[in-house]
């Protein structure tokens, strides 16, 4: 959830639309966003070609650039009108530039991913009020949330195949967003410290009187 912030185009080849979301420092946009994740396997990408992934994620940014009329707008949908399985003809306003184009999202998603997030959306507004809103909207395709292909690191963290290299992070294939990037950077980080003759890191327990409460870091 980024409150306060705008939906950015972030398309990196021709034919195809990929959004994102941000916040500025100050957090003062008037929207909030949100990115939802539907969980895919390796069975959906329905190749075992070593970049099935790849190929399937292409395969719905392009399907998101044709629902956008062949723009680099992004295809939009009102969360009320995809609860329903119909296409938006007016849209709530939105933080996304260039534009947002009105139709059905259903049309750049999977059905698997459809199904998930119909059963998600209602949960959620339970939980959090307004994501199924009248103001609530629908903006796709958000397709990299995390690599289609993860490089091989051996156990010390090093590229198998290209020693001294440490792949790391959401572009190696190691996290999904930014708080599991981060960690995978601190793991990352220990690994280079050890190959310099640091110490493997150990857990830091503070000592604490009897009676106290035990604190493990």
């Amino acid at each position: 959830m980024c409150p306060g912030g705008e939906v950015i185009q972030c398309a990196s080849e021709p034919g195809g639309v990929v959004v994102n979301g941000m916040s500025n420092a100050r957090r003062d946009s008037g929207f909030a966003n949100s990115g939802l994740v539907a969980k895919v396997n390796t069975s959906d990408f329905g190749s075992d070609h070593l970049l099935a992934g790849m190929y399937f994620q292409r395969k719905w940014e392009q399907a998101a650039f044709r629902a956008a009329g062949g723009t680099y707008g992004a295809p939009a949908t009102s969360v009320q009108d995809f609860l329903r399985g119909r296409a938006s003809g007016n849209l709530p306003p939105t933080s996304f530039r260039p534009f947002a184009v009105p139709g059905d999202v259903g049309t750049c998603l999977p059905g698997f991913v459809q199904e998930q997030l119909r059963g998600a959306l209602p949960e959620f507004d339970r939980k959090i009020h307004g994501f199924t809103s009248r103001q609530a909207l629908l903006l796709a395709i958000e397709s990299r949330t995390s690599s289609p292909v993860q490089m091989i690191r051996g156990e010390d963290g090093q590229s198998v195949s290209h020693p001294g290299l440490y792949p790391c992070g959401e572009g190696a294939g190691f996290a999904g967003g930014i708080t599991s990037a981060a960690v995978d950077g601190i793991r990352v980080a220990e690994w280079i410290a050890q190959t310099c003759g640091a110490p493997p890191f150990l857990p830091f327990q503070r000592n604490v009187k009897a009676g106290d409460y035990a604190t493990e870091y």
